[in-house]
């Protein structure tokens, strides 16, 4: 993974400073003016962090990209990090988490990659564990065409080593987890948000779930290179 390695992330940075190159050759009159406008794109390690909140009715979950897009919530909650319209982002790696916040503007919960009993009422968990991870899917579309159509969020369930001393619980340590991998998968070959076009990413399940917790929430997070004022915004 890009984020504990630097050889790949070295390769990720080389290989999106090649793709802005060739999408742009032609619009510049020489190779150098162009390498040049690639190098103004000041690329950077980047992250883009979408959120909504699940229920027990939908089987179908649409998320914002920028700010100008909505999500099934209809909310842009503040732990957020949406694409700015100006940019673009070269995916490499992305997860898909799941979180129980106390409201929608909480802050103090944690991103689990499965139905952590001690977060989500029991039903809720099992429905998490089933139902979304062992056989939902993600898919992403593009302008009505879908450039994803189907990888399994079964990909980003990960139930971590427990800390236990005891039954888990407040007199026992929690999950052992790493941010950099757990949870997170490749995406090669990379697809690039661009925040001028309309992306949607989705996430289709089979059936509503057979529980779900107010405020409950499902989080996508694309991790790559960021390209700064690629795409012109009219």
């Amino acid at each position: 993974m890009n984020n504990t390695n630097n050889t790949s992330a070295r390769n990720a940075y080389e290989h999106a400073q090649r793709m802005f190159f060739k999408a742009m050759r032609n619009d510049f009159k020489t190779a150098a003016e162009c390498q040049d406008w690639v190098n103004r794109l000041k690329l950077s390690q980047s992250e883009i962090r979408l959120e909504c909140e699940l229920n027990a009715v939908s089987t179908n979950f649409k998320f914002g990209l920028t700010q100008n897009q909505a999500n099934s919530t209809g909310v842009v909650f503040n732990t957020e990090n949406r694409l700015t319209m100006q940019d673009s982002l070269c995916c490499n790696e992305y997860g898909i988490y799941v979180g129980q916040p106390a409201s929608r503007i909480d802050t103090a919960w944690q991103l689990r990659t499965y139905g952590n009993t001690q977060d989500f009422a029991a039903a809720t968990a099992l429905a998490i564990d089933t139902t979304f991870y062992d056989h939902s899917w993600f898919q992403m579309k593009c302008n009505n065409d879908v450039i994803m159509p189907y990888r399994g969020l079964w990909n980003h369930k990960y139930r971590p080593q427990t800390q236990q001393t005891n039954a888990l619980g407040a007199a026992s340590p929690g999950d052992q987890i790493r941010g950099a991998e757990d949870g997170m998968i490749t995406s090669e070959p990379n697809f690039v948000l661009i925040g001028s076009k309309g992306y949607v990413p989705e996430i289709v399940l089979p059936v509503a779930l057979a529980a779900a917790t107010a405020f409950e929430r499902v989080i996508i997070i694309f991790r790559g290179v960021l390209a700064q004022n690629s795409t012109n915004v009219s």
